[in-house]
């Protein structure tokens, strides 16, 4: 949950999150900030990260900062530098309280009811702060941003990526409750492969689709013991993507189709037309209510889990991959020559590979051929322009200018975010370029200050690169990392309300439905069409799951209807 995702067209990858429902907390609003009648908090000059405004050294304060997981190594140490450094400006101190997973939700809740005094507290719409927003308890932070008083705040955070990171306030009106942290709207798939196996073969680095076939077939032709692709046996990261990313492909969007992920194993297609619901289908809908989309959509098409079958023919995936459970171990051991993950975890896959395979060197080829070329916007990925992770004010705080100024210092250079991204520079880690990093020889990684910058400091704007990734590829993140890369989804800001079916969503058949199409996915049938059309005349006459469809259908439409009446016209 921590990382924002993006919702490929295919609907592979869709992620559920699940609705945690909260009792209620009392919001202390002596919080020591002036409230207009929206409710916003009104900086004050003093406030502003060099303490210059009002000509004298501000008052010393300490910070209550509530963060989740394990308190990293050296962590002190960087809080100590950081204090040293804003003695003379911000004069904060920081006492930072970090909280297992497991008990961080309760804790704060418990906290915030109790009226005690939490300056900065990390949260997410998948924890509390859909509820706590509701409730009145955190700061609306508007005034904050785009305010010259904050500079820092106003160079990382522009009005694109504010306006998609907005709640609806107990005022009914769209705010800012969070500092948003994210680097990228999304992650591109790609296949790690055994350069240094290419080489042997005699061909340059994997270009185009054909040389990626070419290679495993050298493979196939060279070393019989090595598995081409190794793809992981519940279908994530699997030929599906590479397929689709490089044949002629219809998009949902351009016909006005855009996903909605219900819940676990239950993907929606709602059709919009001028803001109206026209149609809307469900994970094992009918084939009747299929053919009212428009086409091609009106019918299945299974030409991608025939080409997957013709991998498995082929030899590029194992005859059995239903047992591989681990394909990144298999792969990094030696045993495959390619495997597929997001572009974010090169440098870990490129360390364990040389832990695994020392003499071993790891390429990249980008499964999409729209992301090769960097098309924009990528017609694969589809995003609601948010966030998963923030940074919230609560009402009990004293403190709301003094925690922003703390925050905007953070944001106003490379090298303010670089200290509590990577830690001491020198010590912990030492600048390559302007863009990259790496960490000092003789360093033991295993004791060195390593923080989850989801929590704290992600922002596109400040984006620095592990060393190790090659040169080539960092054109790659920073298309990642541009808002223009996206097709941005009509139904951006929706969220789904289970309640009124969650008994229709608990219907087992979702998962079996599920669990039916996966060893099509993995190549496992020899005639993936008529097997699926028997899986699909199956689905149609079974009436239970039929019925709670439709019950789940009419919600959809009902509530996606009330969000686009909302919205305004475009």
């Amino acid at each position: 949950m921590k990382k924002k995702r993006v919702q490929t067209v295919s609907g592979v990858f869709a992620v559920s999150l699940v609705a945690l429902s909260l009792a209620a907390c009392s919001g202390n609003k002596e919080n020591g900030a002036d409230s207009s009648a929206s409710g916003s908090a009104s900086p004050t000059a003093s406030a502003t990260a060099s303490g210059e405004a009002s000509g004298a050294k501000l008052d010393p304060v300490t910070l209550n900062v509530m963060l989740w997981g394990d308190k990293p190594k050296q962590f002190d140490d960087v809080v100590a530098e950081f204090e040293r450094q804003t003695k003379d400006s911000l004069n904060v101190k920081l006492n930072v309280t970090f909280t297992p997973q497991a008990d961080y939700i309760n804790k704060l809740k418990l906290k915030l009811s109790a009226g005690e005094q939490v300056d900065i507290a990390f949260d997410a719409p998948w924890m509390n702060m859909n509820t706590f927003i509701a409730q009145d308890n955190y700061t609306n932070l508007d005034p904050y941003f785009k305010n010259d008083k904050y500079p820092g705040l106003k160079k990382a955070f522009g009005d694109g990526f504010l306006g998609n990171n907005k709640f609806a306030g107990p005022d009914g009106q769209l705010h800012t409750y969070g500092v948003p942290l994210g680097q990228y709207l999304g992650d591109l798939s790609v296949i790690y492969y055994r350069k240094d196996l290419a080489a042997k073969y005699g061909m340059a680095d994997l270009k185009t689709y054909e040389d990626l076939q070419a290679y495993y077939d050298k493979v196939l032709a060279n070393d019989k013991n090595t598995i081409p692709f190794v793809v992981k046996n519940d279908g994530q990261y699997g030929a599906v993507t590479a397929i689709q990313g490089n044949t002629d492909q219809p998009f949902k969007f351009r016909s006005n189709l855009w996903d909605v992920n219900l819940g676990p194993n239950v993907i929606a297609t709602a059709q919009i037309e001028n803001r109206k619901v026209v149609n809307v289908t469900i994970t094992g809908d009918s084939t009747d209510n299929i053919a009212k989309l428009p086409a091609p959509f009106d019918k299945p098409d299974y030409s991608t889990d025939v080409a997957i079958r013709e991998w498995h023919d082929k030899g590029y995936i194992e005859k059995e991959p239903i047992v591989r459970k681990d394909a990144r171990g298999t792969f990094t051991a030696g045993k495959g020559a390619s495997m597929m993950e997001g572009l974010s975890n090169f440098d870990t896959i490129n360390a364990q590979l040389k832990s695994g395979v020392p003499t071993a060197e790891l390429g990249v080829f980008v499964t999409q051929k729209t992301a090769r070329e960097q098309v924009q916007p990528n017609p694969y990925l589809i995003s609601d322009f948010r966030v998963w992770n923030f940074l919230a004010i609560p009402k009990t705080s004293a403190n709301a200018d003094r925690a922003m100024a703390f925050l905007d210092w953070i944001f106003q250079s490379q090298d303010n975010h670089d200290l509590f991204e990577l830690g001491i520079k020198g010590k912990n880690w030492e600048p390559v370029g302007d863009d990259k990093f790496k960490y000092p020889d003789g360093v033991d990684l295993t004791q060195n200050y390593n923080f989850p910058g989801y929590m704290l400091t992600w922002n596109p704007t400040y984006i620095r690169l592990s060393a190790n990734v090659p040169d080539e590829l960092v054109s790659s993140y920073r298309y990642l990392a541009d808002e223009k890369t996206y097709v941005k989804s009509a139904l951006a800001g929706f969220a789904f309300n289970q309640d009124a079916v969650k008994n229709q969503l608990a219907n087992p058949d979702f998962t079996t439905l599920t669990n039916e199409q996966l060893s099509f996915k993995l190549g496992m049938v020899a005639d993936p069409a008529e097997g699926l059309a028997k899986l699909q005349k199956k689905w149609d006459g079974n009436k239970r799951l039929q019925k709670d469809i439709a019950d789940i259908k009419a919600e959809l439409t009902k509530q996606l209807q009330a969000f686009l009446d909302q919205q305004p016209a475009q």
